[in-house]
């Protein structure tokens, strides 16, 4: 399967959306991604909860890593994050 290339902020759009499209998870503000090498595989991206807004800070962890682990074999992060 061929992965897409994707921005930064793409990306961060894109599973932040995918999270607060789950029940309970409507509130969740910020989201950060963060590329990472692993050896001997290549890069990857993770997603880490920043602000959970009003929804439950576990809820709201635990559909970002269901959301990562989907959306992770599609979606390759090009070029790095604007500061």
């Amino acid at each position: 399967m061929c992965k897409v290339a994707t921005t930064h902020e793409e990306l961060t759009v894109k599973v932040l959306a995918a999270v607060q499209a789950h029940q309970g998870c409507e509130f969740v503000k910020e989201i950060a991604i963060t590329p990472v090498q692993i050896v001997g595989a290549g890069t990857t991206w993770h997603a880490s909860l920043v602000d959970s807004g009003s929804a439950d800070p576990q809820l709201a962890a635990s559909v970002l890593r269901q959301t990562r682990d989907e959306l992770e074999p599609a979606f390759e992060l090009v070029g790095s994050p604007s500061v």
